[in-house]
This record gives structure tokens, sequence and C-alpha cells, in this order.
């Protein structure tokens, strides 16, 4: 079975550590603070019991990452939020049965924290766990794993080379086409390779980045964490099924129009229609 790892409960609570001085600073209430963390190590507590009974009593396992769940939940409700929080919410929710929501987590650690290979590949798992999951064409496994490979390098970082590369590529092409060269027919053929490496490079790092930005706009997605809930060509349970089957729980999509209870929405493969609003979620609710 695949390992979904948990953040360590130091490192996803950097933002409630810090002085009593400077917390009282900053007219935070010392005992919220003291409240989360022990909240948030009941959670950790309640999740390595889950993993101790994951193999020997798998329904208990189930109740003890469902606790873990509702911890993580409910200091991100005190309004603690951060990739790492949401990161382990939605692992416990996966662990628990709960797919919707943990993708719908794991959505909102990615939107926080797009350059986190394990944010990415757990999110990938969850996804392959989705029947009848729409796709747009592409291999979501492949696009996953070079994502992993070009996240070594920040977003900024790659955004900012990009251009820098592409301003040198111009400026060393008016250069080029300005000036007569009387070097030798080596130096010569320098020109053409470093040219073409400038343009390579600025092409790659941008796409990358562009990528992410893309990914990162999480304002119109949301996902389904209903069971099951039929999409229908109209806002109302009287109109005909778009589709023949209902869509489950995990599937992805993106808002197009809100109406009083329902929600019109397309799916990753353009197809479209209403949803009743109670059954899916939007990704944007926990990371403004």
């Amino acid at each position: 079975m695949r390992i979904l790892r948990r953040v360590p409960m130091l490192a996803m609570l950097v933002v409630l550590c810090g002085s009593a001085s400077t917390v009282a600073e900053a007219g935070v209430d010392v005992q919220d603070r003291t409240d989360q963390l022990a909240t948030l190590r009941k959670a950790e507590a309640s999740y390595d019991l889950g993993i101790e009974l994951l193999e020997t009593r798998p329904e208990e396992a189930r109740a003890a990452f469902a606790v873990a769940a509702a911890d993580f939940a409910s200091v991100i409700d005190q309004g603690v939020r951060n990739a790492g929080l949401h990161y382990n919410l939605g692992n416990a929710l996966l662990r628990s049965g709960d797919r919707g929501g943990a993708i719908l987590e794991l959505l909102r650690a990615s939107a926080l924290d797009p350059a986190d290979p394990s944010i990415a590949s757990n999110l990938a798992f969850a996804r392959s766990q989705v029947p009848g999951r729409p796709s747009t064409g592409d291999d979501p496994s492949i696009a996953d794993r070079l994502a992993t490979w070009w996240h070594v390098v920040p977003l900024r970082m790659r955004a900012a080379s990009a251009l820098a590369l592409w301003a040198l590529f111009w400026i060393l092409l008016a250069v080029r086409q300005g000036r007569t060269i009387t070097a030798a027919g080596r130096g010569r053929n320098l020109w053409p390779a470093t040219l073409g490496i400038l343009l390579v490079a600025s092409v790659v790092l941008g796409t990358t980045a562009a990528i992410d930005l893309r990914t990162q706009r999480v304002s119109d997605r949301a996902v389904v964490v209903a069971e099951e809930v039929v999409l229908r060509k109209g806002n109302g349970d009287g109109f005909e099924a778009e589709l023949v089957q209902p869509l489950v729980s995990g599937i992805e999509c993106r808002v197009l129009e809100a109406r009083p209870g329902w929600t019109r929405v397309a799916l990753d493969d353009g197809r479209s229609g209403w949803l009743p609003e109670a059954s899916l979620r939007t990704v944007a609710d926990s990371t403004g």
C-alpha cells in the first residue's frame, strides 16, 4: 500500500510558534495558540494510531484517521492555514475513506505550495482512486513526474530566469545582426549554438512557469464531495441527466455559473452541466 506521509507537526506549525510576547503584540490570544498546538498533537497521535491499526484492524484505523482529520480541520477553521495543514488533512481524509474531501484539501495544499513534490505525488495518487475521472487527454502521472523535476527550481526563479534569458537572446541577436563577423569559422559557429541554447532555455523555463501559474489559479476550481450526484442539463431535479452515469466523489470541475442551490460546472473533458450546490466544494474557500 502506498504510504501517505504527513508533515511533522514542527514543520507545519511555523505560524503558531514564537514567544508569548510576540504573539501578544500581534493581538493573538496565547491560550488559543496553546489549544491549537494541543489539538494538533492529538491529531498526530490519532494519525499514528491509524497507521498502527491499518494492517490488523482496518475499520478502527479508518475511525482513527477520521478523528485526526476532524482535529486538523478544527485548527484550519480557527484561521491557521498553510500547505502542511491542508496536506495532512488531505492524507487523513483519504485514509478515512473521504476521497472527495482528500482531493479538495490536497488541491488547497498545492495552491499554497505548488513546488512541493510530496503534495503533487499524493494528489496524483488520490486522483488515481477516482473511478471514471474525466481526462483532458494527457497522462497526469507523466505530467506529475515531469513537474517534480522542474519544481526543484522555485517558480519565481524560473519566471525571472526565463525573462532574463529571453531578453539576452534578443540582445545578442541584435548584436549578431549589427556587426560584421571577422572571427574564424569556429567563432562564427558559436553564435547559432549560443542563441539556440538561450532560446530553448527561456522557452522551457517560461513554459513550466506558465503551467504552475495556471495550476495555482484556483478561483474557479471545485471538487465533488457527494458520494454520487447526477449532472443535469438545468438547475433543477426535474431536468434531464447530462450523463448516463452519476459523478462520484473526487471528480474535479470548473465553476461556470451559480444560481440559488445550483452550480453550473465544466468537467475536465469539456462536458458541462448543473450540480446541486451542496454536492461540491470550491478549492478557493480555504486558500484566500
